[in-house]
């Protein structure tokens, strides 16, 4: 009988399941304490409490018993998730878990590399260690919409004094937006976009360049037989950047991507050889248009983005239902100039957009429009001049 026991135990500790232990979870660098409940493994993967990680990022969360249902919100970002669902809410989109969400011990637990990336954190899993690391942009991203008039420039300032800038307004702009960067404290640029050969986007580089060092000149490859395109051209050459045509690039600064959406196509209208570029930064996407029309705009893909700089100061011949619906942004900002003679923003644009219920910011009204974000929220101030 002994010996028939110890078998049986021998078989039974060589085939027994073994029980596996949850990874150890840092936020930021450092160790998360779960106390109330602690992270579970369900179908290989991690489950977390959810209160516990999204209060450490500075989300409030309040729980539905009724409906067993979670809602977080941090700045613009609302997070919806409900027990025993594996479809979760980001701002109303549907965002489908690896497994579904479940109670223990009274508090709702969700897959880790949901609850982590949710307001906009990077997940990194070290299997050596055994270590889930969750890693929130800590510096902000400002996106200023200079006040040029009737015209377009945009200033970009990245983490690590990494600066992008889109168009320089007209030539009379140029030495404005030369002195608004001075007064950001930019010492160089890293990257410039011109988006097409207008006057009132690129009359002002050549002013931009003679001030600055830029490293990377990105434009469509496409100029008229114009002085602003010659003047433009020439400045270009002496600056003796990195200068290439828009072909669907990337730029990476640290974590966040900023990618040119539009390539060598041919196209009737000027307008439409606009560069359309999208900055991607955690949970919060800007898409910037240019003057790029209704043709440019049935072309692009993967355009949902939470700020939209609209196209062609708000004329009619841009910001199409279609395209408006695909991007679902929650903010719409309009370059123009007060009393313009060409009616823009149209009427029928503004309609479109109060129809959805998108906050619109104009140049012409509100100056300065600057939008600062940390990739999980952000905040719109704005700058009248004196």
């Amino acid at each position: 009988m002994k010996k028939l026991f110890s078998v049986v135990l021998i078989f039974s500790l060589l085939f027994a399941t073994p029980v596996l232990a949850a990874p150890t979870v840092e936020l930021n660098g450092k160790p998360l304490a779960f106390v109330e409940a602690e992270p579970t493994i369900e179908n290989g993967r991690t489950l977390v409490p959810l209160r516990a990680i999204f209060e450490a990022v500075g989300a409030t969360v309040d729980w539905d018993q009724d409906t067993q249902t979670a809602t977080a919100n941090k700045g613009s970002t609302k997070v919806l998730l409900s027990a025993s669902s594996n479809i979760a809410e980001i701002n109303g989109q549907p965002k489908i878990l690896d497994v579904p969400a479940k109670i223990v011990n009274g508090r709702i637990l969700a897959p880790l590399r949901f609850v982590g990336e949710a307001f906009g954190g990077i997940v990194e899993w070290s299997p050596e260690a055994e270590l889930i690391s969750i890693t929130f942009l800590q510096d902000q991203v400002h996106v200023h919409f200079i006040d040029v008039g009737q015209a377009d420039s945009i200033y970009i300032s990245l983490p690590d004094n990494n600066d992008i800038l889109i168009d320089a307004g007209g030539k009379k702009a140029g030495p404005k937006v030369v002195e608004y960067l001075k007064k950001q404290n930019v010492d160089d640029i890293e990257l410039m976009i011109a988006t097409h050969p207008h006057e009132d986007h690129i009359g002002g580089i050549p002013a931009v360049l003679e001030a600055y060092q830029v490293k990377t000149i990105i434009d469509s490859g496409h100029l008229t037989n114009t002085a602003t395109s010659r003047n433009y051209s020439e400045a270009v050459a002496s600056e003796g950047a990195v200068h290439n045509q828009a072909d669907y690039q990337s730029f990476y600064f640290g974590d966040i991507e900023f990618k040119v959406l539009t390539g060598n196509n041919k196209w009737n209208n000027v307008n439409d050889y606009s560069v359309v570029t999208l900055l991607d930064i955690g949970n919060i996407r800007f898409l910037f248009m240019g003057d790029a029309e209704k043709a440019v705009e049935d072309k692009l893909y993967d355009v949902s983005a939470e700020i939209l700089k609209v196209g062609h100061h708000g004329s009619s011949t841009s910001t199409s239902p279609d395209f408006l619906d695909r991007v679902t942004p929650n903010v719409a900002v309009i370059s123009v100039g007060e009393g313009n003679s060409y009616g823009h923003p149209s009427p029928s644009v503004i309609k479109r957009l109060e129809d959805s219920n998108i906050s619109i910011y104009r140049t012409d009204i509100h100056g300065d429009i600057v939008v600062s974000t940390d990739g999980c929220s952000y905040d719109i101030s704005c700058h009248t001049a004196e």
